[in-house]
């Protein structure tokens, strides 16, 4: 009995572990955008990628709020339940296309808003297509 019930607790925590993992898998990376492309051939389509980029161009919710700009955090509130966990992702994919302005400072390229360079919304979806089909 007593192999039984140490087995159990160990197999439980393995078992959470593996479901964790996918998770945890999708976040995008810190600081190693090499790794971007990958993730984003693996998660979002290009089509789908930039879908995102037309609606975040538009959104009252990036271009009416103050301070206006795009951060993970509105991009989340966005996307559909499936997709939340890819605000990241897309956040570096937007940053990498050249659509946001460059941040004042690089410490706050990911920590405060950023509006996007022009308010063409065809050029800004371009530019997205663009860059993640260089990626593919």
């Amino acid at each position: 009995m007593r192999t039984a019930s140490s087995e159990t607790p160990d197999s439980l925590i393995t078992a959470l572990l593996r479901a964790l993992e996918p998770a945890s898998a999708s976040d995008p990376p810190d600081n190693d955008s090499a790794s971007v492309p990958k993730t984003v051939t693996q998660t979002l389509s290009v089509e789908r990628l930039a879908a995102i980029a037309a609606m975040l161009a538009t959104a009252p919710s990036i271009v009416a709020v103050v301070p206006p700009g795009v951060t993970k955090g509105r991009i989340a509130a966005l996307l559909s339940p499936d997709e939340r966990r890819y605000a990241g992702t897309v956040m570096e994919v937007l940053d990498r296309a050249g659509v946001l302005v460059e941040p004042r400072a690089e410490a706050l390229r990911w920590r405060e808003p950023r509006l996007f360079c022009r308010d063409d919304r065809d050029w800004i979806v371009a530019q997205v297509r663009s860059s993640s089909m260089e990626d593919q």
